[in-house]
């Protein structure tokens, strides 16, 4: 009897949603006597089971909780950990110790980067022609050691004079200088490097002018001729830069019509400098587009033109028809056009540039030289050698692919780095 009231107790509620079952006498019988027994067995248990409160005893599972007020005991102890809680946040870790042979890494500390100090325009040009300095200036140091200058020093001289493509007059200049001061005394590679430096400038100076424009004449034409590869179109972009940047109003004419990137990039720099562009179809005739230009330059009163040129040398008689065709188309529209005929040099060519110079003097009549990619691996002696001979105006050099890095030619400046004298 005690196993089935202790049944009842557990099992109460579980059911309570259910359908009632069928009412049966026997088992309400058999149901009320075994309470009867359990009752008698245990008088007590009256007392904590009622059968009418067993529903409040034991609530239905599924009957929503009562509402009981938090005591205030409980809430004082909530404040004071809510109150305590700043205080644990705000102790530091402490970092472990670890073995020999290790740190702990500093974190790492954003700083700004400092901008690099701008090189000035000889800083740049003597590292534009670092190679033929530093070959020329060692060797001469190692030629000068303990000896006196006699004929056979003289000689040696000269000879390394002329493989750094100064030329023969220009080697014959220095090794006469050096000889009236310092013939049978002891000479440094200091004091041949002064000289040289001095020498140089000598021969440099008559060439080193600006170039002039006439700004009367509308529109003042450049027409720029070169081999491909010399930086023709690049030299004609920067040209266009410096003199928009001025105010002039410019346009170019992108006559090297044999390639297509040449057009392409004469476009982009058209647009970089804000100056007018003609162009026209890969292969068309660069005549008819230079006699076009200048039609509309007049037109649009631009200031200066500037005509790119194809640079082909592999066939020098077309080259030669084609320059010399451009040439008369424009000496129709106006007596003096061509105004300036440049011709851009490639300083790491040597002694092929005296070469050009040599060809697109006597096709176009050239006016003016522009040396290019004087970048470190440049042999700039030949524009020595180039201007003792051809005795022509060297207007710019330039030592980068930027717009800032073509400048005017100054003589004692490319003396000094060539010599590898400081200022």
């Amino acid at each position: 009897m005690a196993l089935g009231f202790i049944k009842k107790i557990f099992t109460f509620g579980k059911d309570a949603e259910a359908a009632p079952e069928p009412e049966t006498t026997p088992a309400a019988e058999e149901h009320d006597t075994l309470l009867e027994e359990a009752e008698a067995a245990n008088p007590e248990a009256g007392l904590h089971v009622p059968a009418e409160a067993e529903p409040d005893i034991y609530p239905l599972p599924h009957a929503p909780d009562a509402e009981v007020e938090p005591a205030e005991p409980e809430a004082a102890e909530t404040v004071s950990e809510d109150a305590a809680a700043p205080e644990i946040a705000d102790e530091e870790p402490v970092a472990p110790a670890l073995p020999k042979g290790f740190t702990t890494a500093e974190p790492e500390r954003e700083t700004e980067a400092e901008a690099p100090a701008r090189r000035t325009w000889f800083q740049r040009l003597r590292e534009g022609l670092s190679r033929t300095s530093s070959q020329l200036t060692g060797q001469i140091a190692g030629l000068f050691t303990k000896r006196k200058l006699d004929d056979a020093t003289l000689q040696d001289l000269e000879d390394l004079l002329i493989q750094a493509d100064l030329g023969v007059e220009t080697a014959l200049r220095i090794t006469d200088t050096l000889a009236a001061e310092r013939y049978g005394k002891d000479v440094t590679g200091t004091d041949v490097s002064r000289i040289m430096a001095s020498e140089i400038t000598k021969v440099l100076a008559p060439v080193a002018r600006p170039l002039a424009l006439d700004l009367a004449h509308k529109p003042h034409v450049i027409l720029v001729v070169g081999v491909n590869g010399t930086g023709k179109t690049t030299t004609i972009g920067k040209l266009a830069a410096k003199l928009s940047g001025a105010g002039l109003k410019v346009m170019l004419a992108a006559g090297d019509t044999f390639r297509a990137a040449a057009i392409e990039q004469l476009k982009i720099w058209a647009e970089r400098t804000g100056s007018d562009i003609v162009a026209t179809k890969l292969g068309a005739d660069a005549a008819g587009l230079a006699y076009e230009a200048y039609e509309q330059a007049k037109a649009k009163k631009s200031d200066v033109l500037i005509v790119d040129t194809a640079g082909r040398l592999q066939n020098k008689a077309e080259l030669m028809a084609e320059l010399e065709k451009i040439v008369r188309v424009l000496g129709k529209l106006d007596p003096d056009a061509p105004h300036t005929v440049l011709q851009t040099l490639d300083a790491t060519t040597g002694q092929n540039a005296m070469n050009q110079v040599e060809i697109f003097r006597n096709v176009a009549g050239v006016t003016g030289l522009i040396m290019t990619k004087l970048d470190g691996t440049a042999r700039g002696g030949i524009l020595v050698a180039i201007a003792a001979r051809h005795k022509l105006p060297v207007y710019f050099i330039g030592v980068g692919e930027g717009i800032d890095d073509l400048e005017p030619f100054e003589a004692k400046d490319f003396a000094q780095a060539i010599a590898g004298v400081e200022q």
